[in-house]
């Protein structure tokens, strides 16, 4: 079985590489200044950063939802498309 990866950037400039939503979260979670004490609490302090900063409502668990709902806010992009900054 082939493992595809996809390829993420976020708002701030930084790039990540993902097996899948799950695996996005963790590593986002890994480079957090507030890690949360494990991912699903990581999950729903993003969600609430994220509805904070866009004015959109984004579901914190699964990841898939999480994920899907940054993407759709514009937080994050995939493949070469990079998201728009505002404070640059």
């Amino acid at each position: 079985m082939t493992t595809m990866n996809t390829e993420y950037h976020t708002i701030d400039g930084a790039t990540f590489t993902a097996t899948d939503t799950t695996d996005l979260m963790s590593q986002l979670r890994q480079v957090s200044f507030n890690p949360e004490k494990d991912l699903r609490s990581y999950c729903r302090a993003t969600a609430r950063a994220s509805k904070m900063q866009t004015g959109k409502p984004h579901r914190p668990w699964p990841p898939d939802a999480l994920v899907a709902d940054m993407l759709a806010s514009g937080l994050i992009t995939t493949g070469d498309e990079q998201p728009d900054n505002p404070e640059h």
